[in-house]
């Protein structure tokens, strides 16, 4: 082993060291979240009654198997509608321009105003 190996481990091993010494530095803000003291306008019964009653009722459904927000969306164009536009933009090279290498930044970037670029992207005519 040559003398260069000789050094060069020994250094690397203690830069690994000072590094990883400086990795273990703290915030310098305090942490004081154990003397903190929370306000607490409700007792634990008044918010298990409240969700009791707001499950009873339905207006809570955010964790429902039942829960479905694209319940009231609805489509103004035929499945066929959008399957012949789709077509269509395959067809153009469109479809490949926005889903491309640079997800579509230098097909839109030719678009006139930021608006176009809105509707291309949503599909708004």
């Amino acid at each position: 082993m040559n003398k260069l190996n000789l050094l060069t481990y020994p250094l690397v091993t203690l830069l690994a060291l000072f590094s990883a010494s400086a990795a273990l530095a703290e915030s310098p803000t305090l942490d004081d979240t154990a003397t903190q003291v929370w306000a607490q306008t409700k007792t634990r019964s008044a918010v298990q009654a409240e969700l009791m009653q707001a499950r009873a009722d339905g207006s809570i459904k955010m964790t429902s198997i039942t829960y479905n927000p694209l319940a009231v969306a609805q489509s103004v164009k035929t499945r066929e509608a959008v399957r012949a536009e789709m077509l269509a933009a395959r067809a153009s090279g469109e479809a490949a321009a926005i889903v491309g290498e640079d997800s579509g930044s230098a097909y839109l970037a030719r678009a006139t105003t930021p608006a176009d670029r809105t509707r291309q992207l949503a599909r708004v005519k």
